[in-house]
Parts: structure tokens; C-alpha cells; sequence
């Protein structure tokens, strides 16, 4: 594979077209940790298909489904029976030989009492798994003369045999949203945010398998120039941006441990505390660049740490520079530091504002500390 010039690649990322890939929002659903899991899954669907249920939407999902089947095929719904009446719904339906249908939505006189139902919906749910169930033993299992319609209800496209159709998640949750507007004022506005999380996790669902194609198939369009840019992030490494670090700071101080996201410093006279110098976001081309300055009491004690802190924030020159105990470092041993974002755009710029950060704001107050064996009382 022939390597392209920085030339050649810094024209390639300013001008290729990239992909519009979707970002993650986040639901309850993804939050828990439940998101890919089936089972949860068929509980809300359970929870909201059913009409008597205190969400207030009635048939609503129901008629979505429907909706959606319709659209794919006009015929498996013409002249469907009325859903005037409950729609009720059976969780794990048992069907013949010991198997179960996930979810099973009818009119039947109780929820896992089908005989007597104008119609029944099977519906089988699937997220991670492709499909492998006995559809026709399902079929069969659901007796009764009413209308029977089976659902896959699925993120990949599956091609199940008539009388079984395919739904995506995401388009059973439009149909919803589509139907939701003049439902709202009937809902109990304590499910509406499960509602909301729910439709937009299964859109969501389906769209980080769009945003996989995508990705796959700018890749491979464009593997040369990605294979380049890869190996020049390779170069990133976080031993390598301490040492521009320790650089920076300058003869006065020494390295005293790095690590990939931070470097320790001490002054080479001795004193009682360091400095840590955080860079992670620096690495993360995700996030916005910038580096925290932050004091470290290394050899103290929680109780000794705490006096230090006390000592710290109580200085004018650190209520000044705005020094304080930054929230997301939570060891008791890290003082007070400031985080700073970074302006630059080379190596260059980054060495540059770290060592001006140093002499402006840090510096200038090392006597009130360096010498001291421990915090006076404050």
C-alpha cells in the first residue's frame, strides 16, 4: 500500500465526504443497561399493547402495528375485526411441544385466554438472536376460528413465510409517533416519559446498524487514506504527551511517574507536594482538548490531605486563579487545580500553554507551600 503525504491526507480528511452518522442519545433503556436485552423489552411492549393498562393509550399500539403490516401488505389487514373492545395481551405464551411466543395480543376474555377472541396477533420478539422458531407450531398452537396474524418484530431484516410478516422496531415505534399526537391529552403523563424513552430507543436501535453501514462502506472506499490516518493516531500516545509535558515545565522539575492520560511532576528541590498534569481529552479527539493542572499531596494521609485542601482554598492567590478541587478527581490525595482548555493546533501550542499556565498561575505561589512540611492550621 503506497503512503500517502501529509499533504495528500490532511487534503483527504478536509474534503472527503463523510459520513452523516447519528449520534448516540441516550434512554432509560441504554442508561440500565437493558437496552439489547429481549425480555425487557417484551415487557413494555406487553405494558403498552395492552388497552386496559393505566397508560391511557388505549388500542393505540396496536392500531400502529397494523398501521405498519398495512403498508407492507394490504391484505394480511383488510377487513380486520373492530378494536373497540380490550385488547389484552399474554406475556410467554405457552404453545405445543414446551415452546413460547413472546407476546400474544388478542380480544379474548382474558389474557391468557384466547378461546372466543375475534382476533390474535403473535408476535416474536428479536433483538440480538436471528430468527429460529417454529413459527407454524406457533401458528397452530393459538386455536380458534378468529383472524390470526403473525408479527417477527425484529432490528435485522428477517424473510419469515406467509402468514408471518416482518416489523422492524423502529418502524412499529413511528407508526406510534405518528398516532400519538391526539392520543396525548387521554395519556397518563406519568408514562409519558417511558413512552418517549421507549420509542427512541427502538429508533435508535436501528440506526446504529445504519450507522455501522455507513462507516463499512466509507471504509472501504477510502482504506488507503484511513489506514494512513490510523497509523498517525497510533502515534498519539500518552507517555509521549507527558514527556512534552515534563518538557514544558521546564529544568526545575522532574518526572516523577507517567501514565497514558497523566503525568506526575515534582519540583527537583524537595517539597511536599506535586503536580499532576491530566491530558486525557488531549488524546480523545471526541471530546474538547484542554489539560488540568492539579496539586498532589502523594505521601499524605486522607486527614493530612484534607488539611492541605483546607490550607489551599483558603489562600487568596488560589480563590484568584480559581484553584479548586476539580469534581470529577476523586482521590483524596488531589488538592486543587484548574482546567484549561486548549487553543493551539500542534505540539508546539500544547507545550506552549501548559508552561504558561505554569509561570502565570502556579508558580508565582510555590513558596507558600514548597517549603512547608505540612498546612499550618487554618
Amino acid at each position: 500500500m503506497l503512503e500517502l503525504t501529509t499533504t495528500a491526507l490532511a487534503q483527504f480528511l478536509y474534503t472527503a465526504r463523510w459520513p452523516a452518522l447519528r449520534e448516540e442519545q441516550h434512554t432509560f433503556f441504554s442508561i440500565a443497561g437493558i437496552g439489547h436485552k429481549e425480555l425487557p423489552l417484551s415487557n413494555v411492549y406487553a405494558f403498552f399493547f395492552d388497552s386496559e393498562e393505566v397508560h391511557g393509550l388505549g388500542s393505540l399500539f396496536l392500531q400502529a402495528l397494523l398501521d405498519t403490516v398495512g403498508a407492507k401488505s394490504a391484505q394480511h389487514v383488510a377487513e380486520w375485526p373492530s378494536l373497540e373492545g380490550p385488547v389484552r395481551v399474554a406475556r410467554e405464551y405457552g404453545v405445543d411441544d414446551q415452546q413460547r411466543l413472546d407476546l400474544l395480543v388478542h380480544d379474548g376474555p382474558a389474557a391468557t385466554t384466547v378461546e372466543g377472541a375475534t382476533y390474535a396477533v403473535l408476535i416474536e420478539n428479536k433483538v440480538n438472536h436471528w430468527l429460529a422458531n417454529d413459527l407454524d407450531n406457533y401458528l397452530r398452537s393459538v386455536r380458534g376460528t378468529g383472524r390470526k396474524l403473525g408479527i417477527v418484530l425484529g432490528v435485522r431484516r428477517e424473510h419469515p413465510v406467509a402468514p408471518w410478516v416482518f416489523v422492524s422496531h423502529a418502524e412499529l415505534a413511528q407508526a406510534v409517533q405518528k398516532r400519538l399526537g391526539p392520543q396525548l391529552s387521554r395519556m397518563h403523563a406519568r408514562y409519558l416519559p417511558v413512552l418517549l424513552h421507549f420509542l427512541d430507543h427502538l429508533i435508535g436501535m436501528s440506526e446504529q446498524r445504519d450507522n455501522f453501514a455507513l462507516a463499512f462502506n466509507f471504509a472501504y472506499r477510502h482504506r488507503q487514506q484511513l489506514a494512513q490516518a490510523q497509523r498517525v493516531l497510533d502515534e498519539l500516545t500518552g507517555q509521549a504527551l507527558g514527556q512534552a509535558v515534563v518538557t514544558a515545565f521546564g529544568a526545575a522539575y522532574e518526572q516523577q511517574v507517567c501514565f497514558d492520560d497523566r503525568v506526575d511532576i515534582r519540583l527537583v528541590k524537595p517539597a511536599p507536594l506535586r503536580y499532576i498534569v491530566f491530558y486525557s481529552h488531549m488524546l480523545d479527539l471526541g471530546k474538547p482538548p484542554g489539560f488540568t493542572i492539579t496539586l498532589y499531596a502523594a505521601s499524605a494521609d486522607k486527614s493530612l490531605a484534607n488539611k492541605w485542601r483546607s490550607y489551599l482554598e483558603a489562600q487568596t492567590w488560589a480563590q484568584q486563579i480559581g484553584a479548586s478541587r476539580r469534581p470529577w478527581f476523586m482521590f483524596d490525595a488531589l488538592l486543587v487545580g484548574i482546567e484549561y482548555a486548549f487553543t493551539g493546533s500542534s505540539l508546539t501550542d500544547f507545550m506552549d500553554e501548559v508552561r504558561e499556565a505554569l509561570l502565570r498561575d502556579w508558580q508565582p505561589h510555590e513558596a507558600t507551600w514548597a517549603g512547608l512540611a505540612t498546612p499550618p492550621l487554618v
